[in-house]
């Protein structure tokens, strides 16, 4: 039980205790990077070529693409995974993790760019980890839907121990108490979308999780989120706009119709 800790890292200090220098050697060969992609050669590229001199391994699971996902996949991954079309990405995850064979594992989406800070520290982030018998490590995140910064969740666990699985179900994350982990405040992972990719996610994470009221709530709660906060910028007629608007307004905004207010 209890909370994550938040550390504050003092680089200089980790590295005398530690031996590890800073910014820490890559590629990293302790740590496996993963990813699930669909639909997302416009991004992936780039990601991938962030990711490729950090990481000495890399998983990438596809799942059927209409596009060139996965030959972009193909030509940066370690191991390729394909999978059918499941409609969230944590569907894939436990095949993925079946591939990974470093102690920790680092996950990041194809829509997420984690930074430079971030990336030159992951060898101080898990020997601080290890150091505090910790085996999870939350990192922080900045978030962004159509150019305007959204307060979602703050943090998400993205680095870990291997050994504990990723579940494949809507929203997970693997079976570590929160008072188990770290939250690494150092560096973070960009998380930029427009509001019409976020909410066709949403829908479909909707669809697939009907019967579950947690992801039905969640999916919900996301969408109603996302529609007024862009709403408070840039007005209720521009989320009125898109052909999705009339099942999202059946689906998140049966109570609370804000534009009335």
């Amino acid at each position: 039980m209890g909370n994550p800790e938040r550390v504050t890292p003092n680089h200089r200090q980790i590295a005398k205790s530690s031996g590890i220098r800073y910014p820490n050697k890559t590629p990293y060969t302790h740590i496996t990077a993963t990813i699930v992609a669909w639909n997302e050669e416009v991004r992936l590229r780039p990601l991938l070529q962030l990711l490729r001199p950090v990481f000495a391994t890399i998983v990438v699971g596809v799942q059927q693409s209409s596009d060139m996902t996965e030959a972009i996949a193909q030509q940066y991954a370690d191991v390729l995974v394909l999978d059918s079309h499941r409609g969230y990405g944590d569907a894939t995850f436990p095949a993925i993790m079946a591939n990974v064979r470093t102690k920790w594992a680092f996950k990041v989406d194809a829509d997420e760019i984690p930074d430079d800070k971030l990336l030159k520290s992951l060898s101080h982030a898990t020997w601080t980890a290890e150091q505090m018998g910790r085996s999870g490590i939350w990192i922080p995140f900045k978030s962004w839907v159509d150019g305007i910064e959204y307060v979602e969740q703050h943090h998400h666990l993205r680095l870990w121990e291997a050994r504990f699985p990723w579940p494949g179900t809507q929203h997970s994350r693997p079976p570590i108490d929160d008072g188990h982990s770290i939250i690494w405040d150092n560096g973070c992972i960009r998380h930029e979308r427009t509001l019409n990719e976020m909410i066709q996610d949403y829908l479909r994470y909707y669809d697939v999780g009907k019967g579950n009221p947690g992801w039905e709530n969640h999916n919900r709660e996301m969408m109603y989120h996302a529609c007024s906060g862009t709403a408070n910028v840039r007005g209720w007629d521009y989320v009125f706009s898109f052909p999705w608007w009339p099942r999202v307004e059946a689906i998140a905004f049966t109570e609370d119709k804000p534009w009335q207010r």
